[in-house]
């Protein structure tokens, strides 16, 4: 039995990895088993894959979706409570595309489809509806609802896409022909001239390029004028004369290599109310995914500033210029309109930057929130992003280098998130699959663990550590933190901790008696996947093998004898910090016994017998 022995340290020898991992994967992974996920289901057996969820003009949160509107209420004891869409007749085919805050005491604005009848109407809190209308066109999200105008898109192949205006007294419609899927509408408004608020688009299109070297999609933004009624009964009559279009760069201008694919876009308003952020979610054809973020103010100057794909010499006026009466502008502006001309500059990251996040995860859906700092201190960026297998990362913007704060996993693996929904004023992050909505407290700070070095380490901007109540708090002037570099010293402003000093202490150990020649298994829970982990013994690294699926190191002690006795210490080290997690007093008992029974031994032992049959 000696050589299996042997041969079995010899497996766990060739199967051990680094615990380095490195800075590109998440700090903490944090499980239903370690974080309590508020959850609500959504009950019904005819659940939308096209599920939303909204903050309604009351202030509370609603999931939305096929024929079944919920408000839920995460502190209520209740699951849910479902809001009757009353535009839709049981049996049909009716099914809601657009779902908006309302407002006038009207917390929804919702509007169903039933084949080519849209009907719209403001939803109260109990079901009843006010202000139907059934003129609207077929349209659905990203959608707008804003002042007296519904602004909804449509993304389909063989379909007129784009964007539709739909107001009471008229309707303006796109002319486009081309396969596009819209992903967010914004609109950015003048507050010393209204007549030059604007409507952003933002969408993938498909290219029409049959050159087999040329992107299959086009990321792209294009600019409306919100007073655009549309052209004369001659040219573009209920067409939009004012629609410009502009590439999305993201990706390595120098090698020409562009991620070309928009998933998803977040827009973070400015502390100021002057300029605010777009971060664009984007993959390319070897399904990577990039973060590119641009300011909405170098939008505005591409289309103000920039030449056209087609020559304007014949024009008098600049293409695309708000005006009082788009149906008066010339016949040869409208002419010139009708052939959809597009800016030659793209729109570049802010500082004509590379990606901001450069990551083989398959990332979907993303949020931005800003954390601000106390008096004197600046604020940082937060970046959310789902997975495509149901995980959520949050992710701090950093100057130098993006850091992976925390992986979320509030539901079962392989749950394809349809819906993210950032609470920014009470930080909290919803996440929605067909059939339930979690709550992510992004302000959870005990996670970390009860140490100010692991707090300190997180660089998570809603967390510090609070010396007056030794935890790792919401960050406060009263707590101290370092989000940039995540230096441990500012926890004793001293020199680095030792590890004899950090954790447990010797005389802690818990005392372990094993029988003569008997296997024994030492687990090490690892909390930090930026730190690397060792078992030491006597000074001197033991071999010790990973257990990803239960998130220990583990050391097998092969045939207990007399020099394994003695102190065993599990020792992580992240940059300079090092602390000791657990250690164990080993005591070697005369009784002979056999292998320690557990299901990591029978795994472990499974794992060799697999070896010895290859």
């Amino acid at each position: 039995m000696a050589h299996v022995g042997f041969l079995f340290v010899t497996v766990l020898a060739c199967s051990s990895l680094p615990l380095a991992h490195g800075l590109r994967k998440a700090r903490f992974i944090l499980t239903e088993n370690a974080v309590d996920f508020p959850e609500k289901q959504l009950h019904g057996n005819d659940m939308s894959s096209n599920m939303k969820l909204l903050l309604g003009a009351d202030g509370q949160m609603y999931a939305g979706g096929g024929q079944r509107l919920f408000r839920v209420n995460f502190q209520a004891d209740y699951f849910q409570d479902q809001v009757p869409v009353m535009q839709c007749r049981l049996g049909s085919d009716c099914n809601i595309t657009v779902m908006q805050p309302g407002r006038d005491g009207y917390p929804l604005f919702v509007c169903t489809a039933d084949g080519d009848d849209t009907t719209c109407c403001y939803v109260a809190t109990n079901g009843s509806l006010s202000d139907c209308r059934d003129d609207y066109i077929r349209g659905g999200e990203p959608a707008l609802l804003t002042g007296e105008d519904l602004y909804t898109t449509h993304s389909d192949a063989g379909y007129r896409n784009g964007v539709y205006k739909n107001s009471k007294n008229y309707l303006v419609m796109p002319q486009s022909q081309a396969d596009q899927r819209y992903v967010k509408v914004v609109e950015r408004r003048d507050k010393e001239n209204p007549l030059q608020d604007k409507l952003y688009a933002f969408y993938t299109e498909k290219n029409l390029d049959q050159n087999p070297d040329s992107d299959i999609f086009t990321p792209r933004v294009s600019q409306i004028c919100m007073a655009d009624l549309g052209g004369s009964k001659d040219t573009l009559q209920f067409q939009w004369t004012s629609q410009l279009s502009s590439r999305l760069s993201c990706g390595d201008p120098s090698r020409k290599l562009y991620y070309t694919e928009l998933l998803d876009v977040a827009v973070l308003p400015s502390e100021d109310g002057a300029d605010a952020r777009v971060y664009g979610l984007f993959r390319n054809g070897w399904k990577m995914r990039a973060v590119c973020v641009y300011a909405m103010s170098d939008i505005g100057r591409v289309f103000s500033t920039s030449a056209l794909s087609i020559p304007t010499d014949t024009l008098r006026e600049r293409p695309g210029e708000c005006v009082q009466d788009s149906r008066k502008l010339s016949p040869h502006l409208l002419k010139y309109m009708k052939n959809d001309p597009e800016m030659v500059d793209w729109v570049k990251p802010i500082g004509n930057s590379a990606s901001l996040l450069v990551s083989h995860r398959h990332y979907s859906h993303i949020q931005v929130d800003r954390v601000r700092g106390t008096e004197g201190q600046e604020g940082h960026n937060v970046l959310l992003l789902s997975t495509e297998s149901g995980a959520v990362h949050k992710v701090l913007e950093n100057s130098s280098d993006p850091f992976i704060i925390a992986e979320y996993h509030p539901f079962k693996p392989g749950t394809h998130i349809l819906s993210m929904l950032l609470d920014s004023s009470q930080k909290k992050l919803y996440v929605s699959s067909n059939a339930e909505v979690v709550q992510i407290d992004l302000r959870n700070c005990s996670v970390y663990g009860d140490q100010c070095a692991d707090c300190i380490l997180a660089r998570d901007p809603y967390c510090g550590w609070d010396r007056n109540q030794t935890s790792c708090s919401t960050y406060s002037e009263d707590t101290i933190q370092d989000v940039e570099d995540g230096n441990v010293h500012k926890c004793t402003d001293g020199p680095v901790i030792d590890p004899s000093t950090e954790g447990p202490q010797k005389g802690d150990a818990d005392t372990i008696d094993i029988s003569e020649s008997s296997r024994h298994f030492l687990p090490c829970p690892v909390h930090s996947q930026h730190a690397e982990y060792r078992w030491m013994q006597g000074g001197e690294e033991r071999q010790s093998i990973m257990d990803s699926e239960q998130e220990q190191l583990v050391l097998l002690i092969d045939g207990m004898r007399a020099e394994d006795e003695g102190l065993y210490q599990c020792e992580a080290r992240e940059g300079d910090y090092r602390k000791t997690v657990v250690q164990y007093e080993l005591r070697m008992s005369s009784a002979v016994g056999g292998l320690k029974s557990s299901p990591l031994a029978l795994a472990l032992l499974l794992l060799l017998l697999f070896t010895l049959l290859l």
